[in-house]
């Protein structure tokens, strides 16, 4: 898809008479946000390890799910994407290392959209890759911008908003490029220029309640929130974190993440205070981790981890009050 750049000032006076006139973002058609309940613990349930349709996983990473249960996940070891249903049994691969359409230079992060579009960030191609839920190829959208090489950088984590917008987080260019549902570029959020939350190192990205975006700063060890039109709310973690990786939000707005280098999975209320934390430095354990990468909420209160340099993917049962 041909990327062409709109104009910021637009998209600014946009979102500027939209929240003055009280019409900020809504949530999700069908969806209705539910009182806050608070998570105290996870139990383990079993994991995803050893040899997927004959070859061993690989430092597991993206991760995400769809409504029924299927879970997608990002081989990075060996470049492939793959299915497992809400069984845990594989169902299907794509991919391998290669330049071309349906293969992966570097593949790390996916996320969902409402209509059931997988879309992968691959670093090492520059560029995201579209997949039905089926994983066949779709269409890709490019990172090279011929007229002016250096306006993209690689994509690192990537989410879709409420309103269909492609979210790329760029590490090397301290920002995140927004995309409209067509695959061209509309604008930046969190660079010095738009002083929407001053990014340093941003990494994963996930879609919030009520329409947020969140955006994990590895450099700046906290998780920025965003509104869907890229104005910054607030942030947290920055006393807690050392390196946030992965994130996602379940049914009741709390807020999980992964930490790479602490080994650990943390919960925050929708507001950023911090609930619970489990897992530290290990290979064995039910709660160790090393290097933990991404992190999805299943249906059925349930949730998997990509325990990356161990390669395997943790599952648990979250535990809410009754």
């Amino acid at each position: 898809m041909r990327i062409k750049t709109r104009f910021y000032f637009y998209t600014c006076l946009l979102a500027a008479v939209m929240l003055l006139s009280g019409c900020g973002p809504k949530t999700r058609p069908g969806e209705e946000q539910k009182p806050a309940k608070k998570p105290y613990a996870i139990i383990y349930d079993t994991e995803l390890s050893g040899r997927i349709f004959n070859v061993p996983l690989s430092d597991p990473a993206g991760l995400t799910s769809d409504n029924n249960g299927n879970i997608y996940l990002i081989d990075a070891g060996n470049s492939r994407l793959i299915k497992f249903d809400r069984n845990l049994e594989p169902v299907r691969e794509t991919g391998g290392f290669g330049t071309s359409e349906s293969l992966f230079g570097a593949p790390r992060y996916i996320v969902m959209d409402n209509n059931l579009n997988l879309y992968v960030a691959d670093p090492g191609n520059q560029r995201i890759s579209i997949y039905d839920s089926h994983l066949n190829y779709v269409d890709l959208v490019d990172l090279i911008d011929f007229d002016d090489p250096t306006k993209f950088g690689r994509p690192g984590g990537i989410a879709v908003n409420d309103y269909g917008e492609l979210w790329v987080t760029e590490p090397d260019n301290s920002r995140v490029s927004v995309f409209d549902s067509n695959g061209e570029f509309n604008r930046f959020v969190g660079d010095v220029e738009t002083y929407s939350g001053l990014l340093l190192t941003p990494r994963a990205a996930a879609r919030g309640m009520k329409g947020q975006i969140m955006v994990s700063d590895e450099g700046r060890g906290s998780v920025y929130v965003f509104d869907s039109f890229g104005l910054y709310l607030f942030d947290f973690g920055y006393d807690i974190f050392k390196s946030p990786a992965g994130l996602d939000v379940d049914d009741f707005g709390n807020m999980w993440v992964t930490d790479s280098k602490l080994s650990a999975l943390f919960c925050f209320d929708r507001d950023g205070l911090l609930l619970y934390s489990v897992g530290e430095y290990g290979a064995t354990g039910q709660y160790m981790f090393n290097g933990p990468s991404d992190v999805t909420v299943l249906p059925g209160n349930r949730i998997a981890v990509s325990d990356t340099d161990n390669d395997r993917v943790m599952i648990y049962k979250i535990i809410y009050p009754e």
